[in-house]
């Protein structure tokens, strides 16, 4: 009898203990090394032999669930990559001559586009909302003058285009230099170079079209919205060298993160849960973590890389390393 209720509480304290384990495991932080899961999608500069001069060409790169990289050239040419929320969607410029559209793809049949953009124009910086609905980008169209440079607002449905900016030129050019959706695609933070010499950091609320300053007296550009919607990461520039900084979109409060080369880290983006930047410029992807403040680069490839867009999803281990190649080069994993 007492042999049976000894073996009765031993079972339940083994069960009592394997299933507090299991609980730790589940909310505990695992420290490893590890990279993204997901996809980005990038640009690469190379000459193009069928247009017969430089070009840019969009590739693919995943990290399998093993750890792996894989890259696919999509054999079209593009610039600004932008995905779509579910990640089978790539969106993009394509310029031919002296127009552009903005064109998508399905990563399953590459070769087949579709355009979006009813009119040819000067076209950039191209964002997908997150709710997938809306394309926003910057240009002006074909019947228009540079100094007609503003935000545009495409209903991916209908077709249809509305410009949402009406930024007074005073018959001076002006620059935008990035925009990006917030997470409940309603607004759009975007930098604005005006004469002087200055860019800053707007945000436009695209239901009233009301613009409200974010940064000033900086250079600074280039904005990603956080996963979590309360801040903007963006690049500062200084005179040796550039900050990547985060502002809090409601206190305005402004957070140096690290000093990047101006050879690289040009481009950059958030993983999913906000706690890691991929980052790149001319052949260099680099991935930094902001709890530890690690960088690691993640792999090179032969050509510049012109914007980057990651599609995100869970982090996982980084092994194993590996070459990868794309049209105009090999794409090499640092060891």
């Amino acid at each position: 009898m007492n042999n049976s209720r000894y073996h009765i509480i031993q079972t339940k304290l083994i069960n009592a203990l394997i299933f507090t384990i299991v609980c730790l495991l589940l909310i505990l932080p695992v420290n490893v090394d590890a990279q993204p899961q997901g996809r980005i999608a990038y640009a690469v500069s190379g000459f193009n032999d069928k247009v017969g001069r430089l070009d840019f060409n969009l590739h693919m790169t995943t990290f399998t669930p093993d750890g792996d990289f894989k890259t696919l050239p999509l054999n079209q040419s593009g610039m600004y990559p932008a995905w779509g929320p579910k990640g089978d969607t790539l969106y993009f410029i394509q310029r031919a001559a002296t127009q552009s559209h903005v064109y998508s793809i399905n990563i399953n049949n590459p070769r087949n586009k579709t355009k979006h953009t009813p009119v040819s124009g000067t076209y950039r910086f191209l964002a997908v909302s997150p709710n997938g609905k809306k394309l926003a980008f910057n240009g002006w169209t074909n019947e228009q003058r540079q100094q007609d440079n503003q935000i545009w607002i495409l209903d991916i449905a209908s077709g249809e285009m509305e410009v949402m900016t009406q930024i007074p030129h005073f018959g001076r050019s002006f620059f935008f230099w990035g925009i990006t959706w917030s997470p409940n695609s309603k607004q759009l933070a975007f930098s604005l170079e005006r004469s002087g010499g200055l860019e800053q950091l707007y945000i436009l609320d695209t239901e009233t079209k009301e613009i409200d300053i974010l940064t000033e007296l900086n250079i600074d550009f280039y904005p990603v919205w956080s996963p979590d919607g309360k801040n903007i990461l963006f690049r500062r520039w200084n005179r040796e060298f550039d900050t990547l900084t985060t502002i809090d979109v409601e206190t305005r409060a402004i957070k140096p993160l690290f000093d990047v080369d101006k050879q690289t880290g040009m481009w950059t983006d958030w993983s999913f849960d906000g706690q890691q930047i991929i980052y790149s410029r001319w052949g260099v992807f680099y991935l930094h973590n902001i709890e530890d403040g690690k960088t690691e680069q993640l792999f090179e490839i032969d050509g510049s890389i012109f914007v980057i867009s990651w599609w995100k999803h869970e982090v996982l281990p980084v092994e194993p390393r590996q070459k990868l190649a794309t049209t105009w080069g090999d794409v090499k994993q640092s060891n």
